[in-house]
């Protein structure tokens, strides 16, 4: 049984005569005192009891590792079931159920990668002359064949107070979409419309999610906007001078890489174990946090599938490409390269992980949201 460690998916890329230097340290880290075989496969088995024990613990090691936490979070006082639901849906972070348990989104595929994006934008003369529109221009840059899809996305624009003491304190303003070389109001198209309070100065948002995509799926990489927030042919959305530099436009976009379902076709599944299978396989487990007492600090998800892998590996599913892709598969793999001799067995470990996405509480009552990287084993295979 390999147990998984907090490293999994670090390429090496350092030279031979490097590798050879630490070599002796990784194997020293990864021998087995005692036996040539694999550190992770030279372990007995356990009784089903014993091994659980053990892997609640591990989990929980590692989840405070992964968090930066010494020990859990003690909560001493509770925090106001409003103030907890209010705080939740201001997160952004799931669904509110009626309980006032929250649902993390896990609809994403394991294979996808998010990315928050934050461009600034690049401030130009219109096109058309207009001095009430201020030219935006963001760009974008996809590598052939990548496809992205837009989670959510908006432009945040600073508004200046209005100058009209008398005037109403809303003020209409508009986004368009510019098409590249357009001159004329034609070749404008309006995006979104919205009333401003312009009593104070202040930070305003668009949503442009729709157009963001529209954008990315037409392979384009300058997308191009106007805004104007016209009082009386003055744009109170413009830059004066560069004491305003620091309230330049920006975009905002949260986004994921679409998979490539051709690509995954062809990959290899990972074994789940069964009673019948003794080869390099998955098993399954799940820890509940409400069964080890860490539901009073951690708020979601209820509990999390740690899995581990486990197995022999013959001598064909030995160093196959493609298999093992785990920090030390890769040491032994150049060790054998270089004609060193590991004096240890192919060993079955994780091959490929995603992340658990939490919400808690810290030890200063603070609610935090991250994904915690590296936490659950999907895939198995042989060094």
């Amino acid at each position: 049984m390999h147990l998984f460690t907090t490293n999994s998916r670090m390429t090496l890329s350092f030279s031979v005569p490097a590798f050879l230097i630490l070599a002796p340290l990784l194997m020293k880290g990864l021998s087995v005192s005692g036996s040539p075989g694999c550190a992770s496969c030279g372990l007995p088995a356990m009784e089903k009891d014993e091994e659980q024990r053990l892997m609640i613990e591990i989990a929980k090691q590692q989840l405070l590792d992964k968090l930066h936490l010494k020990e859990r979070p003690n909560i001493t006082q509770t925090v106001p079931r409003a103030a907890l639901l209010t705080a939740l849906r201001k997160l952004h972070s799931g669904r509110v159920r009626q309980d006032g348990t929250l649902e993390l989104d896990n609809s994403l595929p394991t294979k996808d990668q998010g990315y928050e994006i934050v461009s600034f934008a690049d401030i130009n003369e219109t096109e058309n002359g207009d001095e009430a529109s201020l030219s935006l221009t963001f760009q974008f840059l996809q590598e052939h064949g990548q496809s992205i899809q837009v989670l959510q996305s908006s432009l945040w624009i600073y508004a200046r107070s209005s100058e009209d003491p008398h005037r109403d304190s809303r003020l209409s303003a508009r986004v368009y979409l510019t098409a590249d070389g357009g001159d004329s109001d034609s070749n404008r198209t309006l995006v979104i419309e919205k009333m401003l309070e312009v009593q104070e100065s202040n930070w305003h948002t668009f949503p442009i999610t729709r157009t963001l995509q529209a954008f990315l799926d037409g392979g384009k990489h300058r997308l191009r906007l106007e805004v104007s927030c016209d009082e009386d042919g003055k744009n109170l959305c413009s830059l004066e001078g560069s004491a305003h530099t620091s309230y330049q436009p920006f975009l905002v976009a949260q986004v994921r890489l679409r998979d490539n379902p051709s690509k995954h076709s062809l990959r290899k599944r990972s074994l789940r174990c069964g009673d019948d299978v003794t080869v390099c396989c998955k098993r399954d487990f799940y820890i509940k946090f409400k069964d080890i007492q860490w539901h009073d600090w951690i708020i979601a998800p209820e509990g999390y599938h740690m899995n581990y892998c486990m197995g022999q590996c013959p001598q064909h599913l030995s160093g196959s490409p493609g298999i093992a892709s785990s920090f030390h598969a890769t040491v032994f793999s150049q060790l054998k390269v270089n004609g060193i001799n590991t004096a240890a067995s192919s060993c079955c470990v994780p091959t490929e992980r995603r992340p658990l996405s939490m919400v808690y509480f810290n030890s200063q009552h603070s609610i935090v949201k991250t994904d915690v990287p590296d936490m659950i084993v999907e895939s198995c295979g042989c060094t």
